[in-house]
C-alpha cells in the first residue's frame, strides 16, 4: 500500500492524539521563532569565509558550542556539530574503529542499543574485521555490571552504552560500567549514546569519565537535523 493510500484510510479524525514524542517531537513556536532571525539577519552567512556576515556566523557557532559544552561540563573546543544524532553515533563508532583498523579487536555495545549504533558497530565488522559482542541486558533493560564484566577484555577497544534508552527509558550505570571497562583497559573509548539523556538528566562527562558523547536536537524540541558528537580532548 503507497503513503498515500494510508494517509487516506487513515482519513481526517476530529482529534489526532500524537504518541511518538520520544522518536520524533514537533518544534515548539518559541523554538521557531527564536530561530528565525539567524535565517535572514545575522548569522546566515558562511563561518569558513572572511566577511561580516561569515564573522558573525562563527561567531554564534562558538556561543552555541560553549553553551552546549557548559552544560555537560566540557570545554567548548570538544564539542562537533553534526547533522544528527544517527551521524554523531556514526562517527563514534566507525571513526574509532579506523582508528584501530590495523587490529582485528572487539567492539562492545548493549542488546538495546539505538540502531544507529548497532549498524555502524556491524558495518565495522565487515569492513574491518573487528569482532561486535553485544551485552545482554534484564527484563527491565538494565545491564548487570557483573555480566557486563564478564564480556569485558584487554581486546576491547571500544564500548558504546546509551545513558537512556530511546524505548523503555532505562537509565543505565554508566559510571560503574565505565570504572570497569577501564580496570581493564585503561586506553578504551567509552561512547555513550545521551540523546534521549540531555535535557532530562544532568551529567558530567568528566565526571563519568566518558570519551565521546552523542547529543541530537530533535529530541529536546529542536529542529532536524542538528547533532552534537562530545570527543574528549586527547583523542586523536
Amino acid at each position: 500500500m503507497s503513503i498515500k493510500a494510508l494517509l487516506k484510510a487513515h482519513g481526517t479524525p476530529l482529534r489526532e492524539v500524537y504518541f511518538d514524542l520520544e522518536n520524533s517531537p514537533f518544534v515548539p513556536r518559541e523554538v521557531v521563532e527564536a530561530m528565525l532571525p539567524y535565517f535572514n539577519k545575522y548569522g546566515y552567512g558562511n563561518p569558513a569565509i572572511t566577511h561580516k556576515p561569515g564573522w558573525e556566523a562563527y561567531d554564534e557557532l562558538l556561543q552555541a558550542k560553549e553553551f552546549i559544552a557548559r552544560t555537560i561540563g566540557a570545554s567548548p573546543e570538544e564539542i562537533t556539530f553534526t547533522h544528527s544524532g544517527t551521524e554523531a553515533n556514526n562517527l563514534a563508532i566507525l571513526g574509532t574503529a579506523l582508528k584501530f583498523r590495523k587490529d582485528k579487536r572487539k567492539i562492545l555495545i548493549s542488546a538495546i542499543e539505538h540502531l544507529s549504533v548497532t549498524f555502524a558497530a556491524e558495518h565495522a565488522s565487515k569492513l574491518l574485521g573487528h569482532e561486535v559482542l553485544i551485552v545482554p541486558v534484564d527484563e527491565e533493560g538494565f545491564i548487570d555490571s557483573e555480566v557486563f564484566e564478564a564480556y569485558m577484555s584487554k581486546d576491547v577497544f571500544l564500548v558504546s552504552i546509551q545513558a537512556v534508552n530511546h524505548e523503555i527509558g532505562t537509565i543505565q550505570n554508566i559510571k560503574e560500567l565505565v570504572k570497569i571497562a577501564r580496570d581493564y583497559n585503561p586506553d578504551i573509548i567509552f561512547h555513550m549514546d545521551a540523546a534521549e539523556a540531555y535535557g532530562r538528566i544532568k551529567f558530567n562527562v568528566k565526571d563519568l569519565g566518558v570519551d565521546l558523547v552523542t547529543l541530537s536536537s530533535s529530541k529536546i524540541h529542536g529542529p532536524k537535523g542538528v547533532g552534537v558528537l562530545f570527543i574528549r580532548s586527547g583523542i586523536d
